[in-house]
């Protein structure tokens, strides 16, 4: 009995063991649910990895992946694949930069024809307070707010023109300093070619005249009327003045190989003001060409003079402001 007694005095006491325990046990309890959780956050990892790779290789080389897509508006998107397949003319997925021109010279053509053809027509819609043939400032600012939703004309009340959104104001302002511009004539009114030259500026004959006369000026340094190989490649003498819009290369090499390819119709060595407003007009092959290129050299990312659908899209927001998707809000904010 003396051994056994000796014994259970060395055992330590239920009070001293059961914190103990609690305390072994609370240790386990953390390493099993810190390892369940890393457990699950691999699995979860390596299934999102998974997931992304199979996306990557379901990813067809014309297009990115669904999630690109998403980033884009519906609208926006909407607008840059059907332009793409319109371009896209012989139906194989990809662009060359001939395409690209060829289908933005047709949006240019096709745009100022639809705006000489309607100019008329709006015209006479708005000419009727009194119907005089010409075109007030009143009866075109009653018109236009009309067309907002807005009851008003150019003479309402400062307190209802204070109302007015930010956007409407500077819309007016911007259109009376286009109005002003075009009225030749009379600050007040305009004619169907001013109202013309108002409207689409690009798309008005005299506009481009006026251009013409603005090179002559610069580059015909002997007044002959006529500009001369050696007159158009003097690199020295470029700037037209404020807006006036066209381009033109900028070394004598290209100056000259312009000229002869591209102004000089006839081959006699001269350009004469028919040949000078061809190439002056937008719809000259030469604006669409300049344009293609530049938007290749901004968007053919790997350089292989093929625009894939997906590279177009990453620069989505270059391509919706070019004359391929919106010729005219292009051409508008040039002129």
């Amino acid at each position: 009995m003396a051994k056994p007694a000796k014994f259970l005095r060395n055992v330590p006491r239920l009070s001293t063991l059961f914190p103990l325990v609690l305390y072994v046990l609370f240790i386990l309890c953390i390493l099993v649910l810190a390892f369940s959780s890393r457990s699950h956050s691999d699995g979860k990892g390596q299934k999102t990895e998974q997931a992304g790779s199979g996306a990557s290789s379901n990813e067809s080389p014309d297009g990115p992946a669904p999630l690109v897509y998403r980033k884009l508006e519906e609208s926006v998107l909407k607008e840059l694949t059907e332009a793409f397949a319109k371009a896209d003319t012989n139906g194989d997925k990809h662009l060359t930069v001939q395409e690209l021109a060829k289908f933005i010279n047709f949006k240019i053509r096709e745009h100022i024809d639809e705006a000489i053809r309607t100019n008329p027509i709006m015209f006479v819609e708005i000419d009727h307070k009194p119907r005089d043939g010409l075109v007030s400032w009143d009866e075109y600012q009653g018109y236009w707010l009309r067309g907002q939703g807005i009851q008003g004309d150019s003479h309402m009340k400062k307190s209802a023109f204070d109302k007015l959104d930010r956007k409407v104001k500077e819309s007016i302002a911007r259109d009376k300093a286009h109005w002003m511009e075009a009225a030749r004539t009379d600050p007040l009114s305009l004619t169907l070619d001013e109202f013309l030259s108002f409207r689409h500026p690009e798309s008005s004959t005299v506009n481009l005249l006026n251009l013409v006369d603005d090179i002559l000026r610069q580059f015909d340094e002997d007044g002959d009327d006529h500009l001369t190989v050696e007159e158009f490649s003097d690199v020295q003498t470029t700037d037209l003045g404020e807006g006036k819009k066209f381009i033109l290369s900028q070394n004598v090499r290209e100056r000259r190989e312009e000229f002869t390819k591209v102004i000089d119709k006839n081959r006699d060595g001269k350009a004469d003001r028919g040949e000078l407003l061809s190439y002056v007009d937008p719809r000259h092959p030469r604006y669409a060409i300049q344009e293609a290129s530049t938007l290749f050299t901004l968007a053919d990312a790997n350089k292989d003079k093929k625009l894939l659908m997906h590279e177009m899209l990453a620069k989505s927001a270059i391509f919706i402001s070019s004359k391929m998707v919106h010729t005219a809000e292009s051409f508008h904010d040039e002129f």
